[in-house]
């Protein structure tokens, strides 16, 4: 299961694969009595992570689902785009832009748009199966799996 996402102050986004999907939930509490929590929405058939966390980007959320990347309009629960296949890897949200680290150790640059999917670039980062998450300080990429660790400088703009 991924981590649980705050979207707001009072809604927590939960994701998960093997067929549960994803919900939106709203907690409250009243004064110091007991919490209170609502679905807001329920979609078994929306990212469904295994080893995935997901981004929230604006009124988006983007998650590999079951190893396709989705996008989902957060306020509904509705999938608005899916494509892309990157089996079980990870995915980091910079700015408007997504870091895919493919489970076959490729990294893909992504839009992070509601309009369609669209990879702006793409290079073997690792050899072999890896699901681990990428990391970026600065310029630098860090990416691993079991056997190997690598470290790319990206080109940013000024």
């Amino acid at each position: 299961m991924s981590q649980v996402v705050p979207v707001s102050n009072d809604r927590l986004l939960l994701s998960k694969g093997y067929g549960v999907g994803a919900k939106l939930l709203q907690v409250s509490r009243s004064g110091q009595g007991d919490w209170q929590v609502a679905e807001v929405w329920s979609n078994s058939r929306v990212l469904r992570t295994k080893f995935c966390n997901v981004v929230v980007q604006g009124d988006y959320v983007y998650g590999l689902s079951d190893g396709v990347l989705e996008c989902v309009e957060l306020a509904s629960g509705q999938r608005v785009w899916k494509a892309g296949r990157y089996a079980q890897g990870q995915i980091l949200g910079v700015g408007d832009l997504l870091i895919v680290q493919a489970e076959s150790g490729e990294v893909a640059l992504v839009e992070a748009t509601s309009v369609g999917h669209r990879e702006l670039g793409r290079f073997a980062a690792l050899e072999g199966k890896t699901w681990n998450n990428p990391s970026l300080y600065g310029r630098y990429l860090l990416v691993r799996n079991a056997e190997q660790a690598a470290c790319y400088e990206l080109a940013l703009e000024p």
